[in-house]
């Protein structure tokens, strides 16, 4: 009888800890547990116990819980707004306005195996491509709840390790994804709006042929709108890369990029127009656009970034008759010194002609999302505590062309007024966790 309890026990406690293999990676110090009071019981010796451990901690390895594999990611961003209109060309004043939003945006990523990633992201907002902002009050009155949105889901694919050489990474991304024309040198701002997730397939590579040189190409093909009655829009981006540090106190980088945006057709146009167009021809068009930028390190702690863009629409043709230029160029130039651990302030200076891009894609905080439009922004940041930090934004835009024909559409959002001369102050704090 006794042999047969004993027998009962070991099976209950070995059930017990097979039961809790499979758990989460908290869950498993159960299995040690049971094999430790098996061992003091006598039912197992100190080699068998060594063994069963092994195993499991061979299990763990090779079968990570889900939790512990998820990158988690997510940032707070408060933020005062406010605006100072001038007179239009007609004489009509707009009110200057002042408003709170917030913008929350929570992600996570998990490496599913040597070739497989998959991520998403849910962020706030109000249904706008171009913002994850909310206003206070803005949505529906009395407090109504506000909407969070799906902001990225994609799948990563990338080439392992072991068929590359070791300085290069090769993948394919498919999905709503991060931009993956955008670079964190200087202020992107003239294409794209840094809060556009686009939706398609592209394919990233780089690698460092030299411990100096690093060298970067992205593709990607992108839908517009699927409508489901003709050729969708889309866009097809191709751009190659570099940055260079020849000398421990001083980098630079460049960067082309090609944006061939194809079978667009009214609906796209119309929305091209209400942000500042003339394009009005139903035909495709292309974008070619240069970036570069020079970082000095000599002073510490006082880094000294210049960038500059220029973009140009290979195929803008402003409408007949009305005596306009193409309206084809878009450029930017600006300074950075310092850094958020002390402060960085900066300015820059944009000027994006009418034409020179689909506009419903530029930069909602540069001039209101529209093209036809010059001016200058100047900010300031700081960290006050471990990620967290304050910035200070201050943009001035006026119109390039006053001529009639540029008022194209009569449809404007109250949120962002039609007056091209303004000013828009910023005043962010933004909490990382």
């Amino acid at each position: 009888m006794g042999g047969i309890r004993h027998a009962i026990a070991v099976f209950g406690l070995l059930g017990a800890g097979l039961a809790a293999a499979p758990m989460l990676a908290e869950e498993n110090p159960a299995l040690v547990e049971t094999l430790q009071i098996l061992r003091e019981r006598g039912l197992i010796d100190e080699t068998k116990h060594a063994e069963l451990l092994a195993k499991n901690q061979q299990w763990e390895a090779a079968h990570p819980a889900l939790l512990s594999r998820l990158e988690w990611s997510a940032d707070f961003r408060a933020r005062l707004e406010n605006f100072w209109f001038d007179e239009d060309d007609f004489g009509v004043e707009t009110d200057d306005r002042t408003r709170g939003r917030y913008r929350i945006r929570i992600g996570a990523r998990a490496k599913v195996n040597e070739v497989v990633t998959a991520g998403f992201r849910i962020a706030s907002g109000e249904d706008d491509h171009r913002s994850t902002n909310q206003t206070f009050g803005g949505r529906d009155p009395d407090f109504d709840p506000d909407s969070i949105f799906i902001d990225q889901a994609y799948v990563e694919l990338a080439v392992p390790k072991r068929h590359l050489p070791e300085t290069l990474t090769v993948k394919s991304i498919i999905g709503k994804q991060a931009n993956p024309f955008l670079w964190k040198n200087g202020k992107d701002f003239m294409i794209w709006d840094q809060d556009i997730t686009p939706e398609g397939v592209g394919f990233q590579v780089s690698g460092r042929p030299t411990e100096a040189l690093t060298l970067f190409g992205n593709a990607g093909y992108f839908i517009v709108d699927e409508n489901g009655g003709s050729e969708d829009p889309h866009v097809l981006g191709v751009q190659t890369g570099f940055a260079l540090a020849p000398w421990e106190s001083f980098d630079f980088g460049a960067r082309a990029t090609f944006y061939d945006w194809r079978s667009v057709n009214d609906a796209f146009l119309t929305r091209t127009s209400e942000t500042g167009s003339l394009i009005l021809d139903d035909e495709d068009y292309s974008v070619v656009e240069l970036a570069a930028y020079g970082r000095i390190q000599s002073i510490e702690g006082w880094p000294i970034l210049l960038y500059g863009h220029v973009a140009q629409n290979l195929d803008a043709d402003s409408p007949p008759g009305l005596g306009l230029d193409d309206e084809d160029l878009g450029w930017g130039a600006g300074i950075e010194v310092g850094d958020k651990k002390r402060i960085l302030v900066g300015a820059g200076y944009y000027h994006l002609e009418a034409n020179f891009s689909p506009g419903q894609f530029t930069d909602s905080d540069l001039f209101d999302g529209f093209t036809n439009r010059e001016g200058f922004l100047v900010y300031a940041a700081r960290e006050l505590f471990k990620n967290t930090e304050l910035n200070l934004t201050l943009f001035s835009g006026e119109e390039i062309e006053d001529d009639p024909a540029f008022d194209l559409s009569p449809l404007f959002d109250p949120d962002d007024p039609p007056s091209a001369e303004r000013y828009r102050l910023q005043t962010d704090l933004v909490i990382k966790f």
